[in-house]
This record gives structure tokens, sequence and C-alpha cells, in this order.
């Protein structure tokens, strides 16, 4: 492959890496912010709001370094992909829960994802 080609790859790879950090410092903010404003649209008590946000901190550094060793083992895009994909069925599973345990649990799997 020639050096050029070798190096808009690596251009792109980084584009696609900082549009996924958006994502999460975007994911991780704009909850932080709405929290109270999810928490009148679902019943539960208002203890429940801290989690909104720690449900997806938590298994989010949890399985930071587990997720980069499976892509070591299984291949860097192949579990991007895949924790992108989760990671969206996850947003879809937070946006239809009734309930705020429903929610915390969602974005539980979105952290991991």
């Amino acid at each position: 492959m020639p050096t050029t080609t070798r190096y808009r790859r690596r251009w792109a790879a980084l584009a696609v890496l900082l549009v996924a950090e958006a994502m999460n410092l975007l994911d991780a903010t704009i909850v932080q912010v709405a929290g109270p404003a999810i928490h009148a649209g679902l019943p539960g008590p208002a203890a429940d709001v801290p989690w909104f946000s720690a449900a997806y901190t938590l298994p989010f550094a949890a399985f930071l370094i587990t997720g980069g060793r499976l892509g070591d083992i299984f291949g860097r895009a192949r579990v991007f992909r895949l924790g992108v994909a989760g990671f969206a069925l996850a947003s879809a599973a937070c946006a239809a829960a009734g309930d705020a345990g429903l929610l915390i649990g969602a974005r539980g799997v979105q952290g991991a994802a």
C-alpha cells in the first residue's frame, strides 16, 4: 500500500474515533443537564436522577480496558462496530424506557457498549 493511502486511512480512523468520543461526551453531558426533566417524565424517586449518569459512567470505566483487549483479540474495527451498534440499540432502549429503572438499566448497557 502506498504511503499516502496509509496516511489517509489513519486520518479517517482518527476522525471516526474523534466522532465516537464526541458522542460519548455529548451523551454524558446531555443526560447530566436533562436529568431533572427526564425524571419529571418518568415515575420513580428523585434519588434515581444521579443514577441516570452513573449507570453509564461506571460500566464505561469498568469495561474500557476489557474492550481494548477484545479489540486486540478480535480486531479493533470489528469490536468498535459492535460497540457502536450496541450503543445505538441501548440508546433506543433508553428512549423507549417507561420508568426510571428501565432507563438506568439501558444506560448501564449503553455504558458497557
